[in-house]
């Protein structure tokens, strides 16, 4: 059948408006994709920030991308790091990953000075991507932010230290690449988010989980200094990698307890693959397919402190008042520990006792004692409490009260909400992330999740636009000070705290003294 050629001529002009006027960007033009023709909201998906880390680039710090001619489409997401993506088996990986995508109702307004977001996806720097739908940012493009969403090297591929590595660096360090790929995400966003409306000197950066791990580690590097200047830490991970008192940060070439090097770690994994050692074992490793490096041998993706990305760990660069003086807010959900608890299994109560000997030495008596019970739901309990406790809420705690000492304004949160739809698993692990986003997939069923999925929302707005989340017809967040530590605690009755779990955070503080 012939179409009509004034149909075909709407249809045509139909397709035209849905992609973006390009914008020009240091390495080029792009364009990207309309949302909304009367808003203007427009996403630019799969923008290059680096060459792609592959051949001889693998396990090299990031390079800047090439120059390209014409107008490069940018009308789909990049690749995933390449990485085992179990239930996600359509989601395209790749060792070709390094790619950012953004949100805006400003594109090629280079005044319009909007504030920036910049989201740093989680995953136990093992798994994830940017593109995610729950992260699409659309919800804060509407609320006139400028929405970035990166990605960067995990598992292998991102954080291996080896002593080949470290030989072949300026530095003598290895390990951290993921890490440095964030980095250089946020310097093309310094160089390159004006073309898109953005205020390069307003710019937030905020991630979840490993993604809160990753926020915890740029403010804690010189390497990141002037590229942000606010942060939100949302379930910051610190601790958990099979083993309940497994640490995630190490040290380049030094042990601490129940942890080899990341040196050695790379050292053992590299065994796995190839005979040679030193800087011939990295020749022949680059040589090899990534998925065979992906399926092989342990996970390695570990924090490294190595003295230039980071200098130490985190809660001890907040606690000397070292890190970015940026205002923050940091915080945790509820139930943390239940969204692993299929994974980290605890059958009895010597189990978990060993687990803690490991790490805390003659501690570890007195943080068995803040989670009692004998039974094998009271056991399970317990152990899904410590999680909570240690992966989470008590580093959360060491960075908010490192930060008493800055000038800046510090805030403090628990997310309570219960799942909808599962209540026994309580204000689980993650849960906040549709709330923060605005991407419920229950609202119709749940009202009363849409009416908090907002005022989060606004909350982290206001945040990002003013350094306080506070604003006309929002329950009052009192900031986190030393005289009264108080937090605001988010459900469908938002409510205030003060002094989260202080008796087992103490006990763990006194655990934990000297070991880093």
């Amino acid at each position: 059948m012939r179409i009509p050629v004034f149909l075909f001529i709407l249809l045509a002009a139909s397709l035209i408006d849905i992609r973006a006027a390009s914008v020009k960007i240091e390495s080029g033009e792009i364009s990207g994709v309309v949302l909304d023709e009367k808003t203007r909201l427009e996403v630019f998906r799969g923008i290059p920030f680096a060459k792609p880390p592959i051949g001889g680039l693998r396990w090299r710090p990031p390079e800047p991308v090439d120059i390209w001619d014409g107008v490069r489409v940018c009308d789909t997401f990049g690749p995933a790091s390449i990485q085992k993506i179990g239930n996600n088996e359509n989601q395209q990986i790749s060792e070709d990953c390094l790619y950012l995508n953004i949100w805006t109702k400003k594109s090629g307004k280079r005044r319009a000075n909007r504030p920036v977001m910049v989201w740093i996806h989680g995953g136990g720097l093992t798994e994830g991507w940017a593109h995610n739908e729950m992260y699409d940012g659309s919800a804060f493009a509407k609320q006139g932010i400028v929405l970035v969403s990166i990605n960067y090297r995990l598992g292998n591929l991102g954080f291996l230290a080896h002593p080949g590595l470290s030989a072949e660096s300026e530095h003598g360090v290895s390990g951290n690449y993921g890490f440095l790929d964030q980095i250089e995400a946020l310097k093309w966003v310094k160089r390159n988010i004006r073309a898109f409306g953005g205020n390069p000197d307003d710019v937030t950066i905020f991630g979840n989980s490993a993604g809160g791990t990753s926020v915890s580690v740029l403010m804690s590097s010189p390497l990141a200094k002037g590229l942000f200047h606010k942060a939100i830490l949302q379930s910051p991970w610190m601790f958990g990698l099979g083993d309940i008192a497994v640490p995630n940060i190490v040290r380049l070439r030094d042990r601490i307890p129940n942890a080899l090097s990341a040196e050695e770690f790379g050292v053992e994994w590299a065994k796995e693959h190839v005979d040679s050692t030193g800087r011939k074992a990295i020749e022949e490793l680059r040589m090899l397919p990534a998925v065979q490096l992906l399926n092989q041998g342990p996970n390695l993706a570990r924090v490294t402190i190595d003295g230039w990305v980071l200098p130490d760990h985190p809660a001890n660069v907040f606690k000397s008042g070292k890190q970015a003086d940026v205002p923050v807010i940091i915080g945790t959900t509820r139930d943390e520990g239940n969204f692993f608890a299929s994974t980290a299994r605890f059958d009895s109560r010597p189990i978990i006792a060993e687990a803690l000997g490991r790490f805390f030495g003659q501690a570890s008596d007195s943080v068995m004692a803040l989670y009692p019970g004998e039974s094998p739901a009271e056991v399970s309990q317990a152990g899904i409490q410590f999680i909570t406790d240690f992966w989470f809420t008590h580093p959360s705690r060491q960075m908010l009260n490192g930060m008493l000492t800055s000038s800046s304004r510090i805030y403090q949160y628990e997310f309570a909400k219960v799942s909808s739809r599962n209540p026994s698993l309580g204000a689980l692990h993650a849960i906040d992330l549709r709330y923060v986003f605005n991407t419920l997939d229950n609202a119709e069923e749940f009202p009363e999740n849409q009416k908090l999925a907002d005022r989060v929302m606004k909350y982290w707005v206001r945040f990002a636009c003013f350094g306080n989340p506070n604003g006309m017809g929002l329950p009052r967040w009192p900031e986190y000070k030393a005289g009264n530590k108080s937090y605001i605690i988010l459900d469908d009755s938002i409510s205030v705290g003060t002094e989260l779990r202080k008796e087992a955070l103490d006990t763990l503080d006194e655990a934990v003294r000297g070991i880093y």
